[in-house]
């Protein structure tokens, strides 16, 4: 039997995701900016202390504004990809401005990187009708915004199967969802991802864990990755990959 793939990605958005919702407020915008000045250090320790190895997606402008935060990520060995240039929905932007802010926030990173970036993830979980066919047109090896599938699959592009490999989210392994939709505590919310992970287990399908910084880097609130991190390590035969480890792993 196969490895049961974990994914632990992590969305690197800074004051962008704030700037877009409450502009001017510093109560959000300031949270924001937790997630690159401490919130990702403290991540980064954490999977450093059971040699896991995740995946950052990075807001071309919080890379701009921090560059030492995206340094640290690649030198302790985590994969990079693009967030989108600032954190706006590419449902809210025209054609030209869309594939400039994927082209931009792509050469930005790979800067740091020195190698080309093969992951996306849509600002928001918002694509446009176009943002497949640019991802594809531009040699992106996989997306990650939908929610219609546990399991991994192509995106149609223009009535046809690509090569774009689709690495679905859910909103019940989203750190966002517990504590600022819900207002979760700590306790509730590995027990949701525990129970998500026992069915994800059983069927085989993949286990994909969307955290930020500014959320999942709170003291109290690391103890939730801890947790699903050391619950999942009972397991015999768990393989936590970066994305793109696992789509040229499992997707060829």
């Amino acid at each position: 039997m196969k490895p049961f793939p974990i994914l632990l990605t992590f969305d690197l958005d800074g004051e962008t995701a704030f700037e877009e919702m409450h502009p001017g407020i510093p109560y959000w915008v300031t949270q924001g900016g937790y997630g690159p000045r401490k919130g990702v250090y403290r991540i980064m320790d954490l999977l450093d202390t059971y040699d896991i190895k995740g995946t950052f997606c990075v807001v071309g402008q919080t890379a701009e504004r921090y560059p030492e935060a995206v340094e640290e990520i690649v030198s302790r060995g985590h994969e990079v990809a693009c967030h989108g240039y600032t954190h706006r929905g590419y449902n809210a932007l025209d054609a030209e401005t869309e594939k400039a802010s994927i082209i931009k926030s792509r050469e930005m990173l790979e800067g740091f990187t020195g190698e080309k970036i093969l992951g996306h993830r849509t600002p928001r979980w918002r694509p446009s009708e176009r943002t497949h066919g640019y991802l594809a047109e531009l040699g992106f090896k996989w997306n990650s915004d939908y929610m219609g599938s546990e399991e991994c699959f192509y995106n149609r592009i223009d009535g046809r199967e690509s090569k774009l490999l689709e690495i679905p989210v859910a909103y019940n392994l989203d750190d966002w969802t517990f504590f600022f939709d819900w207002g979760a505590t700590v306790a509730e919310t590995v027990d949701v991802w525990e129970i998500e992970f026992d069915a994800r287990y059983k069927d085989r399908s993949l286990f994909c864990l969307t955290n930020h910084p500014q959320v999942t880097g709170r003291p109290s609130r690391l103890l939730c990755l801890k947790g699903i991190i050391e619950y999942a390590l009972k397991f015999p035969d768990v393989d936590f990959m970066k994305a793109t480890d696992y789509v040229k792993t499992y997707w060829g």
